[in-house]
């Protein structure tokens, strides 16, 4: 079935602005009500079916008080005969779901989406999947590619850097590595952004998104710069579905069958031990079939 471009620009327009104007955003930061739910994803990468179960036992529509978070939606493994690939469709899912649900679904920046602006940046088995995401693009959009790009590229731009609750819990695609972070512009969360943000290696956007392997020590150092107690990320693939690195720091994936996401009630402070009991794994969610 052929999509209707102008209805998928529409759709996406729209998403961005519920972004700009989400009420709980301050500048680059979701900060979460006193009360109520919040269910979390980690990284998606276009893993269709752990979107379609996390969506529909999130059952928005008839749990005003829950909130979603997701990251990392788009580069995932559904490539066709010519090596394109069509995590587009994933994205203007999610894109779909704020316009439905504008106060109760949020997103996190991720490395993948500064990738996909950037144009470059990612390989996986000897391919570019910034390529393959836009050659997708040009095969199902064909000559309104160069328009669908552009509002693809201002959505991922409308996406904030992080999220946090009133009880202490920091959320972020990922934090900067510890050599980065004596220097690290943390202003970031609390003013607009411009282009020299997103630079690749020097920017303090991408330091942000692309930072690994961070050890606790470096954990605390962020922590107590945004004034936060825990932090859940994602970025590290987890085969498992989640890391604890040290006390502070929860690592969550959502790609995979084994993946998880992490229900948690947003009046409630936590422990690593209380957050880990609260992850849920998407084999575990048990939905009727298409």
């Amino acid at each position: 079935m052929p999509f209707d471009a102008d209805q998928v620009m529409e759709t996406f327009a729209s998403a961005t602005e519920e972004n700009q104007l989400d009420p709980l955003r301050d500048q680059q930061v979701i900060k979460l009500p006193p009360e109520g739910e919040l269910w979390i994803a980690g990284d998606i990468h276009d893993h269709r079916n752990n979107f379609r179960k996390l969506t529909m036992a999130a059952d928005l529509g008839n749990n005003p008080q829950r909130h979603l978070i997701l990251q990392e939606l788009i580069h995932g493994d559904h490539y066709d005969e010519k090596g394109r690939e069509g995590s587009w469709e994933l994205l203007y899912r999610a894109a779909e779901l704020k316009c439905d649900f504008p106060n109760q679904v949020h997103f996190l920046f991720a490395n993948h989406d500064l990738a996909q602006i950037h144009g470059e940046g990612i390989m996986k088995a000897g391919l570019s999947v910034c390529e393959a995401f836009t050659a997708g693009v040009k095969r199902d959009f064909g000559d309104r590619t160069t328009t669908m790009n552009v509002t693809i590229t201002e959505f991922l731009l409308s996406i904030p850097l992080a999220a946090r609750t009133q009880t202490g819990i920091f959320f972020s695609h990922s934090m900067p590595t510890d050599d980065q972070m004596d220097d690290f512009d943390f202003t970031i969360f609390d003013r607009p952004l411009s282009g020299e943000d997103y630079l690749r290696r020097k920017g303090p956007v991408y330091q942000l998104i692309w930072g690994r392997n961070i050890t606790p020590a470096g954990v605390d150092r962020f922590l107590e710069k945004v004034d936060a107690k825990l932090i859940v990320t994602g970025h590290q693939p987890q085969e498992a579905g989640y890391l604890v690195n040290g006390e502070k720091h929860l690592i969550i994936a959502s790609d995979h069958n084994q993946g998880v996401f992490l229900p948690i009630d947003l009046a409630r402070e936590y422990t690593m031990e209380q957050l880990v009991e609260r992850l849920t794994k998407f084999v575990a969610v048990d939905l009727p079939e298409e």
